[in-house]
């Protein structure tokens, strides 16, 4: 928690109420701040992709929860009290026909399959990252020492390069379309180092979605919804505020002593464009991918408790089907991203198309009888996922440098620590200290 006394009265802003936001915000208002969160859409909670089913609150974006996530549940549990159900990592795949099984509750099992599909060298390469990234945290996240160097010297060349077809197909490209929405030859080893841990953690979700912590949230902090930032405001070489248009009036202009600009890198560009052209530059050139979601409740399980999840590589649009929960077998959570779903009219009726055609691939895949759809809720993203890019280590330097160009302005997001909300929710309150810290330097002196 920051301390300083600076932040008595002073007024502050969070652009974006992603986790990388929310998080930013509330390490200031805990240490004094006034703080406005500026969100250009009617919500809060970013890609959580808050929604009901019926009358069920459920979570669209991410949803599970790393029990190793600590930033982010420590950001919850200073919120208020949440029930939380097991959910772990159960994905299966298909390989000549057989249906090979990830499963976090059973370790065993799940390094029999990994060894099936993979060759003596992929394991042994896995291994010793594995191993980097059970030693030292850091290597979890974008930008760690080890991963950088990794960067250096193999970035010229994408992941699927440097492992056997086999693996790739079976195991890495489930990873990385899981978290980046990119295939394996999109991505580059130097930030592999994400994708990795996520198979080193067991995962919780939230019993009632993250909708009440979003509600206690914003009884902490001002929320202005349905607000874009057009623009930075520069007094004297320091951050003076932003210019914000409120529900499509004309911009004004709102004083403000710090601003972190917590949003995707692309709309970070945007909004950095005028005032720092050469950073807006370096943000524009961070990679995004789509993805969309379909949620159907059907009248009876899909999925067994064996079996909760399948990750399909058959060149269509859906990458995964899986179970809502553990015991929500009868809701299934339809994924399209990945090369096959770019490039297409994003739109509900091509949801409605997509879900048909994975139901038919279900039916196939898994054997399973036709259940009946009660109800269903989609949602789309055009930008959903960052997909880093190859030297990310050098990238954030630049980053770095040119922020300190003008005082007051701090960033957070995605691409700065990593598209997990763990990651997400540490670059917020990196960005919260950061800013705390350089308000401090400029305070004036109290008698």
């Amino acid at each position: 928690m920051l301390g300083n006394p600076v932040g008595d009265g002073v007024r502050v802003a969070v652009v974006g109420s992603g986790i990388s936001g929310m998080s930013a915000a509330l390490q200031l208002e805990r240490a004094g701040y006034e703080v406005d969160v500026i969100e250009r859409d009617d919500r809060l909670g970013g890609r959580f992709g808050v929604a009901t089913l019926g009358d069920r609150p459920v979570m669209m974006g991410g949803k599970n929860i790393g029990r190793r996530y600590t930033a982010f549940r420590s950001w919850l549990d200073s919120l208020g009290t949440y029930a939380w159900e097991s959910f772990g990592i159960n994905t299966s795949v298909m390989k000549e026909d057989e249906v090979l099984t990830l499963d976090s509750t059973r370790r065993g099992r799940s390094l029999a399959s990994i060894r099936r599909m993979a060759t003596p060298r992929d394991l042994v390469r896995l291994a010793a990252m594995t191993a980097r990234i059970r030693a030292d945290e850091s290597n979890k996240f974008l930008g760690s020492k080890y991963f950088t160097e990794l960067s250096r010297t193999h970035d010229h060349e994408p992941l699927s390069a440097h492992f056997s077809e086999k693996i790739v197909k079976s195991l890495l490209r489930p990873m990385t379309v899981r978290m980046n929405g990119a295939e394996p030859d999109d991505v580059y080893l130097g930030t592999f180092g994400t994708n990795l841990a996520l198979l080193l953690d067991h995962y919780d979700q939230l019993v009632d979605s993250i909708q009440p912590a979003l509600d206690a949230f914003s009884r902490r902090v001002n929320v202005r919804l349905d607000t874009t930032v057009e623009g930075l405001l520069v007094r004297g070489g320091r951050l003076a505020g932003l210019r914000l248009a409120e529900h499509g009036k004309d911009a004004e202009d709102a004083e403000y002593a710090g601003v972190v600009v917590a949003v995707p890198a692309y709309s970070a560009a945007d909004i950095v464009r005028d005032e720092l052209p050469g950073l807006s530059k370096r943000l524009s050139e961070v990679r995004y991918n789509p993805s969309s979601v379909m949620l159907v409740e059907y009248d009876r399980p899909v999925f067994s408790s064996q079996v909760r999840a399948l990750a399909i590589h058959d060149d269509g649009p859906c990458s995964n089907a899986g179970s809502y929960g553990m015991n929500d077998r009868h809701i299934v959570r339809y994924t399209f991203s990945g090369r096959g779903a770019r490039n297409t009219e994003l739109s509900p009726e091509q949801l409605e198309t997509w879900v048909a055609d994975a139901e038919r691939r279900l039916t196939r895949y898994m054997s399973v009888s036709r259940a009946r759809p009660i109800r269903s809720v989609g949602r789309i993203w055009p930008a959903a996922y960052s997909a880093y890019l190859p030297y990310h280590g050098e990238f954030l330097s630049d980053v770095e440098h040119a922020v300190r160009g003008l005082p007051g302005l701090e960033l957070s997001g995605d691409y700065l620590w990593g598209v997990s909300i763990e990651a997400c929710t540490r670059a917020g309150n990196a960005a919260a200290a950061r800013l705390d810290a350089e308000l401090s330097q400029h305070a004036p002196v109290r008698s």
